[in-house]
């Protein structure tokens, strides 16, 4: 209970509310084991199969309660009560107070007042209990469209005590753990509630107002920062082109200087071979000349020594 309720054991009605909680619980066990028991034809049939979530021992006492005098006189007569009623519930065995807690608005903690009464007095497939049901459904929400009109706030203990009357000690439709305010509270209550709904009213509008100057705010700065950022990658973009021209510019001369050092070194190359050539040229030159220079003597020494030899030896 504590995972769905904020409980305070030390407030009177926390307290209350727990205890009839627990007892109804307890209402509903036995109520569920009675219907298993007289399932039986007879107490000791039953004694024989116990329910599966008892004890042997368990189950006896109640069959011994189930077959007492004054449980069953009670049983007959609280049968009799129920076949007088007009509306009956099809919450089972879930109570007015959990229903309640579910169909809490989680945001505004409010009720619908008329929509709570349908969620207990139809079934699974939206039909109506009974046709009192239905009418005392139809008044609650005429009731409820009525205050709307006249911007009158309510609660749902107000709608429940003013369409279903009270009981003593508890709202009729709420469960005994719903306690009705006094009747010359309501007015003041309703009052104050009209006067927390303005200035929550103009807290929210405040708050609207605040929430929307921040989101214009924040448009503004976003586009401040889109328009930056824009700026910034242009300035990117920018630059790196300016890098790309300085980058083809720089292969571009260095291109055209290795093109000139291997022009210039191919022409000295051509010119060192050129000069290679004239000297070897003039080389072969001298040595020819040489060659030839010592042929001639030679020649010239061998004719003479053959005329020397011919004319020398005919004066002999």
């Amino acid at each position: 209970m504590q995972d769905q309720f904020d409980l305070d054991y030390t407030r009177h009605e926390d307290v209350r509310t727990v205890v009839e909680t627990m007892m109804t619980a307890r209402r509903t066990h036995r109520n569920r084991m009675h219907a298993y028991f007289k399932k039986f034809p007879s107490k000791e049939a039953a004694l024989l199969k116990p329910h599966p979530d008892t004890t042997e021992e368990q189950w006896k006492e109640l069959c011994d309660l189930f077959t007492s005098e004054a449980f069953m006189k009670r049983s007959e007569q609280n049968k009799k009560n129920r076949s007088k009623l007009t509306v009956n519930h099809a919450a089972g065995s879930r109570s007015f107070q959990r229903t309640r807690a579910c169909m809490k608005n989680q945001e505004s903690g409010n009720i619908n007042p008329a929509e709570l009464y349908k969620k207990n007095y139809t079934n699974k497939d939206g039909i109506w209990t009974s046709e009192g049901a239905r009418e005392i459904y139809e008044r609650m929400d005429a009731f409820q469209r009525k205050c709307d009109l006249e911007g009158k706030t309510y609660t749902e203990i107000e709608v429940y005590s003013e369409i279903l009357g009270k009981k003593s000690g508890y709202v009729r439709g709420l469960g005994r753990a719903v306690k009705p305010p006094p009747s010359s509270t309501l007015t003041t209550q309703s009052s104050d509630l009209q006067h927390q709904l303005a200035k929550a009213r103009d807290e929210i509008e405040a708050m609207r107002a605040a929430r929307e100057k921040d989101l214009q705010e924040f448009a503004k700065k976003q586009a401040e920062m889109e328009a930056t950022l824009r700026d910034h990658r242009e300035e990117q973009r920018v630059e790196q082109e300016r890098i790309r021209l300085e980058q083809e510019e720089r292969m571009k001369r260095e291109q055209e200087r290795m093109r000139i050092e291997h022009e210039e070194r191919i022409q000295l190359e051509q010119e060192r071979m050129r000069k290679e050539q004239e000297r070897l040229r003039a080389e072969i030159s001298k040595e020819l000349e040489k060659k030839m220079s010592s042929v001639m003597e030679k020649k010239m020494s061998d004719m003479s020594k053959r005329l020397f030899s011919q004319f020398g030896g005919s004066k002999r």
